[in-house]
């Protein structure tokens, strides 16, 4: 056997399954989009909380909707605190209210 049908029959599957286990990983990674900001106003009623983002890939003041099951948590006092949190794109959609994804 020569090096080069070694090679692939061997080496080349190895090679081609390591690439795309790579590629799932990156992929399965860029479901959601995780920011910074601080929180510049909230509407109980409507779950919807105005953030100031700092994340450069989403820089701004936007608009984010808290699940339903999550409005009861939302006041007031949450004004002004700068919070880490991921929502449900892998981009910001100027056109778009993101929902922010909370674990259960």
């Amino acid at each position: 056997m020569n090096k080069k049908s070694v090679f692939f029959k061997l080496l080349a599957p190895c090679i081609i399954f390591g690439f795309s286990l790579i590629n799932f990983h990156v992929s399965f990674a860029q479901e959601n989009l995780s920011l910074t900001g601080i929180i510049k106003s909230v509407d109980a009623v409507s779950g919807i909380v105005r953030i100031q983002v700092t994340s450069e890939n989403c820089s701004g003041l936007w608009n984010f909707k808290f699940p339903d099951y999550a409005k009861d948590d939302l006041d007031k006092s949450i004004v002004g605190k700068k919070i880490q949190f991921t929502i449900d794109s892998p981009v910001c959609d100027p056109k778009k209210i993101h929902t922010i994804v909370l674990e259960r």
